[in-house]
C-alpha cells in the first residue's frame, strides 16, 4: 500500500469495528462505575468479568443478528420494526445473563437455582445489560432503516427515470411519422415540376430519413448536426416553393457544441412551413437563430403568418414542449409569439448545460 493512502474498510469489517467498540463499551463504562463509585478501587476480578461480558454481547448480539433478524424486518411498517426491536432486546438480554449465570450455576452451587436471591440477582442482571443491548438494537436498527429507505429512493428515482425514458421515446416516435409525412409532401411537389430538383430532393430527403432514424437513439445532440439537417429540410422545401421562400440561418460561433433534443429545431422549420409559408400568398422568409445569452441557449424561427386566437398547438409542437419539460424540467420554456416585425416567432429557451 501506498504511504498516505487511507485504508478504506468495506461494510463487514467497518461492522466488526462498531461491534467490538461498541460492546467494549461495557467494560469502560462498568470498570469506571465499580472503580469509583462502588468500591473506590481498581480490581482485575471485576474488569475480567466485564471483559467476559463485552465479549459474549459480541458473539450472542452477532449470531442472534444472524439468524433473528432477517433484511425483511426492514420492509415492514415501522411499529411493527421497533415492536420486534423490543422483542429482540428483551430476548439478547435474557441470552446473555443466561449464559453468564446458569453454566456456573450449574457446576458450583446448583441448589441456587432454587433460590429467590438467584432470581432476583438474574433478572437484575437481564436489565442491566437491557441498557447496553438496547443501545445495540437502537443503532443497529436506525442503520438498516436509513439503508431501506435509501434503497426505496433510489428505486423510485430508477422508475421515474425509467418512465421519463419511456415518454421520450414514445414522443420521439410520434415525432418520426409527422416527419416523413412532411418531407414526402415536399419530394412528391418536385417529381412533375423538375426531374434534376427531385433527384437531388431525393439524396435530400434521403440524409433527412437516415437522420430520423438515428436521432431516436440519443437524448441530446450538438447543435451543429441538427442545424445541418434543418438546412437540408429548408433547401428541401425551397425547391418545392421556389421564389415564395426564403432562408436565413444564423449560428453564433459559441452555439455550435451546445447540446439541444434531436429533431426539436427540425420540428420548429417544419411548422414554420406547414402554417406560415404554405398559408400565405406571397410567403416570405424563414429565420432560424441560435445564440447563447446569459447562460442560457435561445432558439428563434420566425416565419410570416397569423397565430390562431386559441394558441392551440398541433402535434409537433405539443411534442416540443413535452420533451422540453420531461429533459429540464421548469428550466426549459417554448413560446409561440408574434414579435415586433408582425412575424409569427417560437422561441426556445434551454439551460446552458
Amino acid at each position: 500500500m501506498l504511504k498516505g493512502t487511507p485504508v478504506k474498510l468495506n461494510h463487514t469489517q467497518l461492522y466488526w469495528v462498531f461491534q467490538v467498540l461498541g460492546w467494549s463499551s461495557i467494560v469502560f463504562v462498568e470498570t469506571v462505575n465499580y472503580t469509583f463509585f462502588i468500591f473506590g478501587q481498581f480490581q482485575w476480578e471485576y474488569f475480567f468479568q466485564f471483559l467476559v461480558m463485552a465479549s459474549l454481547g459480541v458473539l450472542v448480539s452477532h449470531f442472534y443478528k444472524k439468524w433473528f433478524i432477517p433484511k425483511s424486518t426492514f420492509e415492514k411498517d415501522l411499529s411493527r420494526i421497533w415492536i420486534k426491536g423490543v422483542f429482540d432486546v428483551l430476548v439478547i438480554s435474557f441470552l446473555m445473563t443466561f449464559f453468564l449465570y446458569v453454566p456456573m450455576t450449574v457446576f458450583t452451587n446448583p441448589d441456587d437455582f432454587s433460590k429467590r436471591e438467584f432470581w432476583i440477582s438474574f433478572f437484575g442482571q437481564v436489565m442491566n445489560l437491557g441498557r447496553y443491548v438496547m443501545g445495540w438494537v437502537v443503532i443497529y436498527y436506525l442503520y438498516h432503516i436509513m439503508k431501506q429507505n435509501q434503497h426505496v429512493k433510489e428505486q423510485k428515482l430508477i422508475l421515474e427515470n425509467a418512465a421519463k425514458s419511456a415518454e421520450l421515446e414514445l414522443l420521439k416516435n410520434q415525432l418520426n411519422p409527422h416527419f416523413l409525412f412532411n418531407s414526402l409532401n415536399s419530394i412528391k411537389a418536385l417529381v412533375l415540376i423538375d426531374q434534376e430538383k427531385a433527384r437531388d430532393g431525393i439524396i435530400k430527403l434521403s440524409e433527412l430519413l437516415r437522420f430520423s432514424l438515428n436521432y431516436e437513439r440519443v437524448t441530446l445532440i450538438a447543435i451543429q448536426d441538427e442545424m445541418n439537417e434543418v438546412q437540408k429540410y429548408l433547401e428541401l422545401e425551397k425547391m418545392r416553393f421556389g421564389d415564395r421562400l426564403e432562408l436565413e440561418i444564423q449560428l453564433e460561433e459559441d452555439t455550435m457544441e451546445l447540446k439541444i433534443p434531436p429533431a426539436m429545431v427540425l420540428t420548429l422549420a417544419e411548422n414554420a412551413i406547414k402554417h406560415g409559408i404554405s398559408q400565405v400568398p406571397d410567403g416570405g422568409m424563414v429565420r432560424v437563430v441560435c445564440q447563447k445569452r446569459k447562460g442560457n441557449f435561445r432558439i428563434m424561427v420566425t416565419n410570416p403568418g397569423s397565430l390562431n386566437g386559441k394558441k392551440t398547438f398541433g402535434i409537433g409542437l405539443k411534442n416540443v414542449t413535452k420533451r422540453l419539460q420531461a429533459l429540464y424540467g421548469n428550466d426549459a420554456s417554448f413560446e409561440l409569439v408574434r414579435n415586433a416585425k408582425e412575424e409569427i416567432e417560437a422561441r426556445i429557451l434551454i439551460p446552458n448545460i
